[in-house]
């Protein structure tokens, strides 16, 4: 069954006093979803209104804790509904908190290298040997471990062993795709890392995959320009949206992925098409100009395409969005559009 889920997002400035490192200010971003219920206030009204609570204010001043786990569980209990919620504190590092209450914390880092694929068709350009500045996203439970165990301990043999290499050339990486990475990440820092939950690896900043010790996931997004009506009176506005199509599926044992994300690409094309630089209440077929009718329409013209998809996140702002899914796990990354 079809889950529709609210996303929406929010900041805020604030200092604080933390034990070992004194005051200091953020910015925090925050990301929640929450299943969409008529009636209610929006989750994006509820989560600006807890947010600008703590704009420009000393958390210990409003707060009993306010490390990172204990904000994100303050911002989660003032939203009416479960939310699952992403709390950044830093360009690199928060919470996140699932609708049940789990926490867990992460570190995004990255490392330089070349590879190439060695399984991929002739002319295919990831056969070529190039390069990337992979981003990593290490997530471990909150009551395990903490990011300076990821930062000062799990992650620099890894990172030695990495950086400045020619993956082909690791045990294990020989066909270095970015599922067969985020796999060996995890099988590798498992030993070193309490409470390991996952791991992602990014090639770029529009495509990743990731691994929980027993699924592969990918991602794959991109933008589009487009219309909606305004009123009832024939006025349009329009929106740059922000979409994320998210695949869950077995690893080809051969080519070393779920799917290619250049073919995610490819079979979105045509759907991309109808979509860029056109009124979206003219698709053929939509039931509605909102947000959660257009990503109906996008999964119902794209999911035979595509039978991996697994859930869409559509955002029309970068405060406002919907997700439609088909597997409810917080392990589905939670992701800032960008």
């Amino acid at each position: 069954m079809n889950s529709h889920n609210q996303l929406a997002a929010a900041g805020f400035e604030a200092a604080r006093t933390l034990p070992g490192i004194g005051e200091h200010g953020h910015s925090f971003r925050v990301l929640a979803r929450a299943n969409a219920v008529p009636g209610q206030l929006t989750l994006a009204t509820e989560l600006q209104h807890a947010a600008a609570a703590l704009d420009y204010c000393h958390l210990n001043h409003k707060l009993e804790h306010c490390d990172d786990l204990a904000l994100a569980q303050h911002l989660a209990a003032q939203c009416s509904l479960p939310v699952d919620l992403h709390l950044a504190s830093a360009p690199d590092r928060g919470v996140l908190l699932d609708e049940d209450g789990r926490g867990y914390v992460y570190l995004d880092t990255r490392f330089e290298a070349a590879h190439q694929l060695p399984h991929v068709p002739p002319g295919h350009k990831c056969g070529r040997l190039h390069g990337h500045g992979f981003g990593v996203r290490i997530v471990a439970a909150a009551d395990k471990a903490s990011v300076n165990d990821i930062l000062l301990k799990a992650w620099p043999p890894l990172f030695a062993r990495l950086n400045h290499r020619y993956l082909n050339d690791i045990p294990g990486l020989e066909n270095p795709t970015s599922e067969v990475m985020a796999a060996w990440l995890y099988q590798q820092l498992q030993p070193a890392l309490a409470g390991l939950a996952w791991v992602e690896v990014r090639e770029t900043h529009t495509a990743g995959s990731q691994f929980d010790g027993q699924n592969f996931r990918i991602w794959k997004e991109q933008h589009f320009e487009s219309a909606v009506p305004f009123n009832d009176e024939g006025m349009y506005t329009g929106h740059s949206y922000l979409i994320r199509l998210m695949l869950q599926g077995k690893l080809d044992q051969v080519m070393g992925w779920v799917l290619d994300f250049g073919d995610v690409k490819e079979r979105f094309k045509p759907i991309y098409r109808q979509l860029d630089h056109n009124p979206l209440d003219q698709l053929p077929g939509i039931q509605g100009h909102d947000t959660a009718s257009v990503v109906e329409w996008i999964h119902g013209q794209l999911k035979p395409r595509v039978p991996e998809l697994a859930r869409i996140d559509l955002m029309n702002t970068p405060q406002h969005g919907v997700s439609l899914s088909w597997h409810g796990d917080m392990r589905w990354p939670l992701l800032f559009g960008r």
